[in-house]
């Protein structure tokens, strides 16, 4: 089944591409010339354009072929890469209307945030079709390049500035780790090329070979937040602006884990025995880490960030075994955590905008200090569907994740997994708890609405998928099985 087979292929996507590189070409010479003039400081017409080019990447999804055939080389994978791209374009494009509000809250006039957020896009997408480890070092170094500045983009506050360079010192040393790993593989081989290597990898017993993939894995392991590579999330989630940090938690991770699908469960699928074992290990390993240490927690930011290793560990535990029904778990896993966290941050930037300052404390979030009971509701469905709480879609997202998981036979790793998280349950408890049963403290609030269309609507659509997704989960179900099929 082919969807509006008279669009080409390829038509959008190239088009879409040329906007975002128009709007780039653009932005540097605003930048150059007019970013002094009071006449012409950032005029509203840069970001529309950003708004126009990521639409318009996302009509990818309406010239998509939905014909299942196995690829025979690697490069052919077009049609996973797509699905990939789709779930990142989707979530851009939330991230986007979300922090808009933001921006204009905090009257963020800068031309750069949404210059480097362009970046950020073109540097994902080159990433997600790359087949080549050249290719692929590049586009990581041209995302992570924007990142940094994004860490720092609160220059106001010194802690925002220590992590940013913390994160930055880190994030460097790890890509000359990822550089190491390529030359190793390609001093084995003498190519950098996926396609080539798929071919010559199935008859190799090379050390160096090893040793060089697991230099890669390291580094990817740093840029989705793993432990034991975990250390500079916290500071640089609870330093950033709110916005930044939505930023990290939905956006880059999305094709970080698309490259780890590539890399290691179709080019070096051949050696499943080697890698599953540190996939379990950061897999289980994050989620007791992310579990306990979000108990002891008194800044909301620093807490979210810990559940987002929790979840990243979820997803790694799906990479153990290479079948259709892991790899479907592991997309539909992927969907999921980014729409819900998109929803809990679309909501604390709906407070943020009602009050001018965001409540970093837990303490703040008290029963009579925050009046607008359809926020709280609202807030609690959506900590319980992140803590698995039937039949909210991410139960569902956590059951898929754990019957692959012993379907491969790793029935003592999924044990461990469900008393984890059932502890773990314990902070979203807290925190509705504060909700409900905490009496008013001080510090309490009071949040009105901000009369935001756009913030309103996209809460409003992330939580209708998070609540009524029970009556109708084809769409997503079926997303997920193309996905996996198509790398069979």
């Amino acid at each position: 089944m082919t969807l509006f087979l008279f669009f080409d292929d390829s038509f959008f996507f190239n088009l879409g591409l040329f906007c975002i590189g128009f709007y780039l070409t653009v932005s540097i010479f605003f930048g150059v010339f007019c970013s002094n003039s009071q006449e012409l400081a950032f005029p509203n017409i840069l970001p529309a354009f950003l708004f126009f080019s990521t639409f318009i990447l996302v009509f990818i999804f309406f010239t998509i072929s939905l014909d299942i055939a196995p690829p025979i080389q690697v490069s052919s994978f077009f049609l996973f890469n797509q699905l990939f791209l789709i779930i990142f374009l989707v979530a851009s494009i939330l991230t986007l209307v979300i922090t808009r509000s933001f921006i204009s809250c905090y009257k963020i006039s800068k031309f750069e945030y949404d210059l480097f957020f362009s970046f950020v896009i073109l540097g994902s997408i080159c990433l997600c079709f790359a087949d080549d480890f050249l290719q692929i070092y590049l586009a990581i170094e041209l995302q992570s390049l924007c990142l940094y500045v994004f860490a720092t983009f609160n220059r106001n506050s010194e802690f925002s500035t220590e992590s940013g360079l913390k994160y930055f010192v880190f994030g460097a040393i790890i890509s000359c780790f990822l550089l190491l790993g390529f030359y190793f593989i390609y001093f084995s081989f003498g190519s950098t090329s996926l396609e080539i290597l798929f071919s010559l990898i199935k008859d190799s017993n090379d050390s160096v070979f090893f040793l060089g993939s697991t230099f890669v894995l390291l580094a990817l392991f740093f840029k989705v937040g793993a432990v034991p590579f975990h250390f500079w999330l916290c500071d640089v989630y609870d330093g950033s602006l709110l916005s930044v940090t939505l930023l990290f938690s939905a956006v880059p991770k999305i094709i970080i884990f698309c490259l780890l699908i590539k890399l290691f469960l179709i080019v070096n699928v051949e050696f499943q025995n080697f890698w599953s074992p540190l996939f379990l290990f950061s897999g289980v390993l994050s989620i007791v880490v992310g579990s306990v240490s979000a108990l002891f927690q008194k800044r909301l930011k620093r807490l979210l960030a810990y559940s987002t290793i929790s979840h990243t560990g979820f997803i790694l535990l799906a990479l153990i075994a290479v079948s259709p029904a892991s790899t479907k778990a592991m997309v539909f896993y992927l969907v999921v955590y980014s729409l819900l966290t998109l929803l809990i941050f679309s909501l604390l930037i709906f407070v943020t905008c009602s009050l001018v300052k965001f409540p970093g404390y837990l303490v703040n979030w008290t029963a009579n200090g925050v009046k607008n009971i359809t926020l709280i509701c609202t807030l609690s469905l959506t900590l319980f569907s992140i803590a698995g709480i039937p039949p909210l879609v991410g139960f569902f997202s956590k059951f898929f994740i754990l019957s692959s998981v012993v379907s491969s036979g790793f029935f003592i790793t999924a044990t461990i997994v469900v008393v984890i998280s059932s502890i773990g349950c314990f902070y979203y408890v807290r925190l509705i708890k504060m909700f409900f049963f905490t009496k008013q403290s001080k510090n309490g609030f009071w949040v009105s609405s901000t009369r935001n269309s756009s913030l309103d609507v996209a809460i409003s659509v992330l939580f209708f998928f998070n609540v009524f997704f029970i009556f109708k989960p084809e769409l997503l179900s079926l997303f997920s099985l193309v996905a996996s099929l198509s790398i069979i």
